[in-house]
């Protein structure tokens, strides 16, 4: 959007105010110079592409101070650079106008309007452009917001969708804790064991140095840290409800907590769990 505004911009400064020529560039944040690529008018081409330092040119200083400048003979000019004559010559200017577009305190573009005369360029001109110039600072202050804005649904939907993974991995991980326990082969148990510590599991010694917790006891955890309730870890695990209820009871006494959740927040500290 902004690119495609500064476009119409230099074409507008130029046909409305009836200037020789207007050009102008984008200023990237926290950069000391730009490059014109926006021109208007007859012959403007020796000044695409010039690359403009901060302080260097009319355009320069007016970027470094903040504030227009202009000059009525650019070549016999004494309060610039002259860092750039043979374009400017080239292109048969004189009289230049430098306008920084300012958006709270920085400057995001820099508009030039010329004629081809040793003139003052007329107040009359200068309204037209300043009024261009602040239709153009609405619609990048408007960009600027909606660009705000989607980074921060983006910034949203990536916390979302992190947590959705997360809760996939676990899930993946209480399964694959369920399903090591019925598999006999030792070689397809270690496979899966594999895949459990992949999902984001912790060690799969058989107990943990940290809280001693019992492989039974960290299988039951990670169960319920799935949502499961007694019956269906139980179920899950081929356990009778008791028994599960029976180790969160003794991995909640090792673990100095007094109730599920504290439980599974304690061992996802530890990183005993995803």
């Amino acid at each position: 959007m902004p690119r495609a505004c500064l476009d119409d911009l230099v074409a507008r400064v130029r046909d409305s105010t009836g200037l020789d020529g207007a050009f102008g560039a984008e200023i990237a944040p926290r950069t000391d110079r730009y490059v014109i690529d926006r021109v208007s008018g007859e012959n403007m081409h020796p000044l695409r592409g010039l690359t403009i330092p901060a302080g260097a040119g009319i355009g320069g200083k007016a970027m470094l101070l903040g504030r227009p400048m202009s000059v009525t003979d650019y070549q016999r000019a004494e309060s610039i650079t002259h860092d750039f004559d043979k374009p400017v010559a080239q292109s048969g200017l004189r009289s230049i106008l430098a306008i920084p577009v300012m958006l709270d305190g920085v400057p995001r573009a820099m508009l030039y309007g010329a004629l081809r005369s040793v003139s003052a360029i007329s107040d009359r001109r200068l309204e037209i452009a300043y009024r261009l110039i602040n239709e153009y600072r609405f619609h990048l202050r408007v960009d600027d917001e909606v660009t705000r804005r989607i980074e921060e649904l983006d910034t949203a939907a990536d916390a979302r969708e992190s947590a959705h993974l997360r809760e996939q991995l676990r899930a993946v991980h209480a399964e694959a804790r369920a399903l090591a326990d019925q598999v006999a082969d030792p070689e397809l148990r270690a496979r899966i064991e594999a895949l459990s510590a992949r999902a984001g599991a912790g060690p799969v010694e058989p107990r943990s140095a940290e809280h001693h917790l019992t492989r039974r006891e960290l299988d039951v955890i990670v169960q319920v840290a799935d949502g499961l309730s007694n019956a269906d870890a139980a179920d899950r695990l081929g356990l009778s409800p008791a028994t599960v209820k029976s180790y969160l009871k003794a991995a909640m006494r090792k673990t100095g907590v007094h109730n599920r959740l504290a439980l599974i927040a304690e061992c996802r500290r530890a990183g005993l769990i995803p």
